[in-house]
């Protein structure tokens, strides 16, 4: 007996299309074997329906159904968002090259011809499906990397870019609903003093223990990010200044009581911070950090922790 290979496929799907249950019982049969789930339409019309239900790895369509086109049901499955990607092999009794064609023409994978050979038949089953697996390791991969590429390697925090796209959403949340949102701009006074003194690991340390603070300090719903070196910037989903105030205060209290320790040596850390508010539509994510960074800078000369908006 043909059969695929077990530990090829765990999983997989198959969405038989045909209204002959001969046909449908002796593949459908083999498929089950070959350890593949193997799910049924025998309503031609209903085919894109019952895909998007099942969700299969791959569509076995067959075109020779009276009363309907199954080129046409092809062309339909590949247009549709949600079942574009899904490979459909066309099984038919018509062998002419303009019917083999127009299968590939309305965006079937492979194309079978009845009476099917079994091999023939498992074996280009088989392609397709090595063909969606490659693809989903591939999409895994990418999903892998873009993440990577969003996180900062030592906090695991967003990073700029990953931040950057997260105040885009809020600007673009803002222009449909008119939901202002904060963003707290601070950073660690004296870091380069501590690199010099007791090392850069000492430095890796002071920001670690930042990261959770600003961690367990904001909500949920806010998004801590590493803007660079030893600045930190968090968004505050709907919130004024105020809120982000508040929220700058409950940071400073908790740094302040904190004991920063590396190596059996005290550790003196303090941070500045900078707020503002996003309330104009037409203002630029850039004049915001821009405000953000001033009021920052003003707290830093003048020593203190953070500047209150005017």
């Amino acid at each position: 007996m043909v059969k695929l290979d077990k530990e090829k496929f765990p999983g997989m799907k198959v969405l038989m299309v045909d209204d002959t249950s001969a046909n449908l019982n002796i593949l459908g049969h083999i498929l089950k074997l070959s350890g593949l789930e193997v799910s049924v339409a025998l309503d031609m019309k209903k085919a894109p329906e019952t895909a998007l239900l099942s969700k299969p790895d791959l569509i076995l369509l067959s075109v020779n159904i009276p009363g309907v086109d199954g080129y046409d049901i092809c062309e339909k499955l590949k247009k549709d968002s949600s079942t574009k990607d899904i490979p459909i092999i066309l099984i038919s009794v018509m062998d002419q090259i303009d019917d083999i064609v127009k299968g590939f023409n309305a965006g079937c994978a492979d194309y079978i011809t009845k009476p099917f050979q079994e091999k023939e038949v498992l074996a280009r089953i088989g392609t397709q499906l090595s063909l969606r697996k490659i693809n989903y390791e591939n999409q895994e991969l990418i999903r892998e990397l873009d993440f990577l590429s969003r996180i900062d390697p030592l906090t695991k925090l967003s990073n700029r870019k990953d931040i950057v796209e997260k105040l885009n959403y809020e600007q673009a949340k803002f222009g449909r609903y008119s939901r202002e949102f904060s963003i707290i701009l601070g950073d660690i006074e004296g870091f380069k003093k501590i690199n010099e003194q007791f090392g850069n690991d000492a430095g890796d340390y002071v920001l670690k223990e930042i990261v959770e603070i600003l961690k367990k300090s904001a909500r949920s719903v806010d998004n801590v990010g590493r803007w660079g070196g030893n600045e930190f910037l968090i968004i505050l989903a709907e919130t004024n200044l105020a809120g982000s105030e508040r929220l700058t205060e409950k940071i400073i209290n908790a740094i302040n009581t904190h004991k920063f320790e590396f190596d059996k040596n005290a550790l003196q850390v303090a941070m500045s911070f900078g707020m503002a508010c996003y309330t104009k539509k037409d203002e630029k994510i850039e004049e915001l950090l821009k405000t953000a960074d001033h009021r920052l800078c003003e707290a830093r000369e003048q020593g203190r922790s953070f500047m209150l908006s005017a």
